[in-house]
């Protein structure tokens, strides 16, 4: 018994030690005003420009669109951000992640997933690329496909049962996700959405 107390103990101090040790190496910031987590520093410049105190930030924006599905909704807006103290500024798209109330007083999940204005393209491509799974991807009876941006905010197609509809889901956040669960058509619409956001900041130009 002594032994394996011994054990346990000095397991735990070298998961404290190095879990404590990795925390100190990074950077620690509050994300957003009112958050109610700690999370690691932005890795977006949209993001960046949000957290950013003592300075005058302005920000811009444009509704694009909103995609209803089942169980909330996916809104897409252009936005910019402008540092007025330094004449900087970020610009690309937000998407506004939904989860629709199981209860008729119960408050409403909301995460924003920023996508920088020069990940766009890439993240479109891949999005393209996630929607068309089918069954031809493996032979194994069931399959997913997912793809994750720099901000974490993931696109997915997958089915889970032999013979079953094709279906694909949205999610974002850190500290809580939202997952909001889609047909193909509501995931290609969304994505044209965020392609039209990009579209939107190139008429500014």
């Amino acid at each position: 018994m002594n032994i394996r107390r011994s054990l346990l103990l000095s397991g735990i101090v070298l998961l404290w030690i190095f879990s404590d040790s990795s925390f100190a190496q990074r950077r620690r910031f509050e994300n957003r005003l009112g958050s109610r987590c700690y999370v690691e520093a932005p890795i977006t410049a949209l993001e960046a420009f949000e957290s950013r105190m003592q300075t005058i930030v302005v920000r811009g924006s444009t509704h694009v669109g909103t995609v209803t599905a089942c169980n909330g909704s996916a809104r897409v807006d252009s936005v910019e951000f402008r540092d007025e103290s330094v004449n900087g500024k970020a610009s690309g798209a937000v998407i506004t992640l939904r989860e629709a109330a199981q209860e008729a007083n119960q408050p409403v999940d909301e995460t924003r997933s920023y996508i920088d204005y020069e990940e766009i393209d890439r993240v479109v491509k891949a999005w393209d690329q996630v929607a068309r799974t089918d069954d031809t991807i493996t032979k194994l009876n069931n399959f997913e496909s997912r793809y994750r941006t720099r901000d974490d905010f993931e696109i997915a197609v997958f089915r889970q049962t032999p013979g079953g509809t094709v279906a694909a889901s949205v999610s974002g956040g850190v500290c809580e996700r939202n997952i909001i669960f889609m047909s193909l058509d509501e995931l290609i619409k969304l994505r044209h959405m965020v392609a039209q956001a990009k579209e939107k900041l190139d008429e500014m130009k």
